[in-house]
């Protein structure tokens, strides 16, 4: 009688569906920042993000972005876009990255990125905001 609870979750556990994920990677390919790298994975049946994490360093800062960083995603007919954004100190940062598999190539992925940081803007006024733009190579599975 004690097996019977245990085999009813065991079947229940078997019948629910399998997930797959699909995962992408994005790395700059120049030398306009020190690094920046965007990761991130969605289910395959779904643009939403279910895991995501980024890197960049510049300027002899580095910034680590999590999913609660980023602002918009979209994925799907081989296109990749990303904005995310975050504070560090007393300067905010926005990253967009935006990518795109070439028709000829579907392992070659790639696309721009683009980089604003500057001092946190007191209210009612506009900070400086620096611009740094390069190019991305993507990984996509």
């Amino acid at each position: 009688m004690k097996r019977i609870p245990f085999a009813i979750a065991a079947l229940l556990a078997l019948a629910a569906p399998a997930f797959a994920s699909a995962g992408f990677s994005c790395e700059a390919d120049d030398a306009n920042v020190t690094r920046l790298v965007v990761e991130g994975a969605t289910p395959r049946s779904g643009g939403n993000l279910i895991n995501f994490g980024a890197e960049l360093e510049i300027d002899g800062v580095k910034i680590a972005f999590k999913q609660s960083d980023v602002k918009r995603y979209f994925g799907e007919g081989g296109v990749i876009r990303v904005r995310v954004s975050a504070r560090a100190g007393e300067h905010d940062y926005l990253v967009i990255v935006d990518a795109k598999r070439n028709p000829k190539d579907e392992d070659d992925w790639s696309g721009t990125y683009e980089v604003r940081h500057g001092p946190v803007a007191a209210p009612g006024k506009k900070a400086a905001t620096q611009i740094k733009r390069g190019k991305v190579k993507c990984f996509v599975e």
